[in-house]
């Protein structure tokens, strides 16, 4: 191999040394690169991008606007409902019907414990029953569905029961005999009217005094004009 060979041939042994040198190190520039995430083009923009949207992603404190088809919740709901309101508490609640009674009174001019068992027996006899609940005795008559009803009325108060009937701090001062009104004076309901006025004159028989509803004594006119006969 003559001199000219040879320089030819460690020339082109040099210039491949230098290439496969210069392919090391970019190889090695590139693997740096990746390995500080900086490998692609678009990784800062990649990295902003995701700050971006988790920072969308808390929700705003402005709320959305309506879409432009649909009305503001002002307009859709009637705002007159707070007045409506006010005129349905006004309205004045109706207070239950009172139903019109006849009613007479007894008073007993001396009360003992052998009245009020002359009182019982007269009870007994129209087969009265005491009302716990109302604290009165019910005498039914002819016309159940409009019993008539016995009531302490001096000084106003409760009927005792059977059990303390005769004892002597439940002494009667009087009674009060109490119907509701009929509808119509005929049939069952005008007897039941003449029973009330029996019955009467039956408790004041045993030493009392007879009165109307208006505390005034009772004639045979005040019987005649509740019987109407």
């Amino acid at each position: 191999m003559n001199a000219h060979t040879l320089a030819l041939t460690c020339a082109i042994g040099a210039g491949w040394l230098s290439f496969n040198t210069l392919v090391i190190v970019g190889y090695c520039f590139v693997c740096k690169r990746e390995a500080l995430g900086l490998g692609e083009r678009n990784s800062f923009w990649l990295t902003v991008a995701g700050k971006r949207d988790k920072t969308s992603a808390v929700p705003s404190a402005i709320p959305p606007r309506s879409p432009s088809g649909q009305k503001p919740i002002e307009e859709r709901v009637p705002m007159d409902l707070p007045e409506q309101e006010e005129q349905f508490l006004e309205e004045p609640i109706g207070k239950p019907e009172e139903v019109p009674t006849h009613v007479f009174y007894v008073m007993f001019q001396q009360p003992s414990i052998e009245l009020n068992q002359k009182v019982q027996l007269v009870l007994d006899k129209w087969d009265a029953y005491f009302d716990a609940e109302l604290k009165i005795y019910v005498a039914l008559g002819v016309t159940p569905q409009n019993p008539l009803r016995i009531a302490n009325a001096y000084p106003p108060g409760l009927m005792p029961t059977e059990e303390v009937f005769q004892q002597e701090d439940h002494l009667l001062g009087g009674v009060s005999i109490i119907l509701n009104k009929p509808k119509r004076k005929r049939g069952f309901d005008k007897v039941q009217l003449g029973k009330m006025v029996e019955l009467s004159e039956e408790l004041a028989a045993l030493g009392g005094a007879l009165l109307d509803e208006e505390r005034q004594p009772a004639s045979r006119k005040t019987f005649r004009d509740i019987t109407g006969g």
